[in-house]
């Protein structure tokens, strides 16, 4: 049997890092936070694969923050398997995701859950010292039909979610996002 290679400690740090821009990227989204989530960037990187069509990561960061405050209610994105291939400055990156989009029906106004999952391929490089992403490609695996917001329960024990400074977590966590 194989030894499992040992890591230099510089990689792990990288590992640590990639994985808190993820993080940082998917608490954005679920709060709000456009700053949070162009903290996960590089400036100028691109983001591709979307409906919205490929273009600068601060482009899809204003335009999903003022989409998902449409619904009045909350989504979650989860990321499962990661997998982080280094490369001196640069790593190669899947990571699998989970996700229930709010948004508002067309049609009757009502806020509703999308459930999807997919794969984010993720180009990170380490500029300044940080590691963020340089390239991101969006593979969407499926999507199921729209959860109406009324068959979701409504018994919400301790405090109710909400989008930034109206989510318990905001004063919680809430501090600038690293340069």
């Amino acid at each position: 049997m194989d030894a499992l290679p040992v890591m230099h400690p510089s990689e792990l740090t990288a590992h640590i890092e990639i994985r808190q821009a993820l993080a940082r990227y998917c608490r954005g989204l679920d709060r709000g936070d456009f700053d949070l989530i162009c903290s996960a960037y590089h400036p100028g990187a691109m983001d591709r694969g979307r409906l919205t069509g490929d273009g600068p990561a601060e482009a899809f960061a204003r335009f999903a923050v003022d989409k998902l405050d449409q619904p009045r209610i909350v989504g979650q994105h989860h990321l499962t398997n990661v997998l982080v291939e280094l490369d001196g400055d640069q790593a190669r990156v899947e990571s699998y995701f989970l996700l229930y989009r709010p948004q508002t029906n067309p049609t009757t106004g009502d806020s509703e859950l999308v459930p999807a999952g997919g794969r984010y391929l993720d180009l990170f490089t380490c500029r300044g010292g940080r590691w963020r992403i340089a390239e991101r490609r969006v593979v969407m695996d499926w999507v199921r039909q729209p959860l109406p917001g009324s068959q979701l329960s409504s018994e919400v024990r301790g405090p109710a979610p909400g989008r930034r400074e109206q989510d318990p977590s905001w004063p919680f966590l809430r501090r600038t996002p690293p340069d």
